[in-house]
């Protein structure tokens, strides 16, 4: 076949454009990153779930609502939310839920009620889980609980405190939840993980493929631009726009891979490692999580626009006091070996 000049130039011109996409869009790469980021959260979360259960069936929930019933009336709610509080912190906010479903709520259930109820879930919420995928990405275990329960607990409290002065939110809750059945057998049990990990397997694979198509087309970067303000006003550097990003949109559960992963790769310093996973304890996957909780009828203003501000505001005076204490006590209170040393020193 004859190709006059320009059409042989076309050609060319179609060839260098299609080889300079391919050398952009890393498919190969993409591939084995999924592959890492897979194996390193099911590692993670498939031991974790299998505990939970034998923990649950072994009657530690009863004794955890004994710790957390006297706490309830600090909150402002009844005693028996007590249930609800633990079930969501052993598992997720959809267990809390079902279990709340339960409970003989009438109309003495406030708009505040809902609220601070659904605050506490937010922010505490599948502790075995996401504590381990914080603890591999780098933060201690003990931080973490401190940094969700205590700062849930201090919200809670001082939501109740508001409410009660003021008498806001005083009106009976919309509760939109229907009635749910929390008795599942160990096969039933079974099958929703395997369909749980599955879904989370397949939110990977888009997430990846996703963040680089962004990070071509230069979405990435833009995003990046929009949280650096808050970033830096919490002492947040900008290496870790990319773990806010993710955690913020999608959570620790579907994130914690990806997170781990920029973690290991050392260009992340410590402090902002810390900083970063903190905000995140307190503000993660907030379209999926708030609309889960608006079951419960709360303020979504609150439990929105209040819960970001609040996790902002608490980050920054965290960050402010840990830049004073000493490497030893980050290396043994703060942060873990899991940030590599690169990263330490940067």
């Amino acid at each position: 076949m004859m190709w006059s000049g320009s059409q042989a130039g076309r050609h060319s011109q179609f060839k260098k454009g299609l080889k300079h996409m391919r050398n952009h869009f890393q498919i190969r790469k993409t591939c084995v990153d999924i592959v890492d980021v897979s194996v390193t959260l099911f590692k993670i979360m498939i031991p974790t779930l299998i505990l939970v259960k034998i923990l649950e069936e072994m009657g530690v929930v009863l004794i955890l609502n004994q710790i957390m019933a006297p706490l309830t009336s600090l909150m402002g709610l009844p005693v028996e939310m007590a249930i609800v509080l633990t079930t969501t912190m052993l598992t997720n906010p959809y267990a809390g839920l079902i279990v709340f479903s339960n409970l003989p709520i009438g109309d003495e259930f406030t708009v505040a009620q809902a609220t601070i109820l659904a605050s506490f879930m937010l922010l505490a919420h599948s502790l075995p889980v996401e504590v381990l995928i914080a603890r591999k990405s780098g933060v201690r275990a003990r931080m973490s609980l401190f940094v969700r329960v205590g700062g849930g607990l201090l919200l809670c409290v001082i939501l109740n405190f508001l409410f009660q002065a003021t008498g806001m939110l005083s009106g009976s809750a919309l509760v939109t939840l229907p009635q749910l059945s929390a008795t599942v057998g160990i096969q039933d049990w079974a099958i929703e993980q395997v369909k749980a990990l599955l879904f989370v397997q397949t939110v990977i694979i888009l997430l990846l493929f996703f963040l680089e198509g962004l990070r071509i087309i230069g979405v990435e970067r833009l995003i990046k631009l929009a949280l650096s303000p808050f970033l830096r006003f919490m002492g947040v550097g900008d290496k870790a726009a990319t773990i806010a990003v993710v955690g913020v949109t999608l959570g620790l559960g579907f994130g914690g891979g990806l997170l781990i992963k920029e973690v290991s790769s050392g260009n992340i310093p410590k402090e902002d490692v810390f900083g970063v996973l903190s905000f995140l304890n307190l503000s993660h996957s907030v379209f999926e999580d708030t609309a889960v909780v608006m079951l419960l009828g709360p303020s979504l203003f609150i439990v929105l626009v209040g819960r970001i501000i609040y996790a902002v505001l608490f980050v920054f005076i965290l960050m402010k006091f840990a830049a004073s204490l000493s490497e030893e006590v980050w290396k043994q209170h703060l942060t873990n070996a899991n940030i590599p040393e690169q990263a330490k020193l940067a």
